[in-house]
């Protein structure tokens, strides 16, 4: 297996892990807790173009969750939902299909909510809910963007076709 990484690339995903983590900071009522908005959430799809970005993705997520009042679970567990909803991504052919996949990781991310919650909430619930929001920040506002975007030559050839 070739594991060469290049400063270039190093380069970008450094700067993807901050712009995701600078977004979800910018906003930390809507980016924490059971009802989220995580804008920064709609840059998973880049994972769909180009399986290189996932390990920005995977560190932005990281960086976000520093600061998420869960606390080092959710860097580990929450981190670990984002970066598997990513992979799964990069594998999927059909964006709109691929897009599912962070709304898919509410599963896990419910019950890691569950667990340390000091007080009883129904999994069911906030699952729905972090589902609900992961499919409007994904799906309904990241693909129709995504698609608007990837029209544009330059953005086409420098962010979704990055090349090493």
């Amino acid at each position: 297996m070739n594991f060469k990484i290049s400063v270039k690339s190093m380069v970008i995903q450094s700067m993807v892990a901050a712009i995701y983590a600078v977004i979800t900071w910018a906003i930390p009522s809507l980016s924490y807790g059971p009802i989220q908005f995580r804008i920064s959430e709609v840059m998973t799809l880049l994972a769909f173009f180009n399986p290189q970005y996932i390990i920005g993705l995977t560190v932005g997520c990281a960086l976000s969750n520093i600061f998420s009042s869960l606390g080092m679970i959710d860097i580990i567990v929450g981190t670990f939902a984002s970066f598997l909803a990513a992979f799964v991504m990069s594998k999927i052919k059909n964006i709109w299909i691929a897009s599912l996949m962070p709304a898919l990781s509410a599963i896990i991310i419910g019950a890691e909510i569950v667990f340390v919650s000091p007080e009883p909430i129904s999994y069911y619930v906030i699952t729905t809910q972090i589902a609900i929001s992961e499919f409007i920040i994904v799906t309904l506002v990241g693909v129709p963007l995504f698609k608007i975007l990837s029209k544009n030559k330059k953005f086409k050839e420098n962010i979704l076709e990055l090349k090493q």
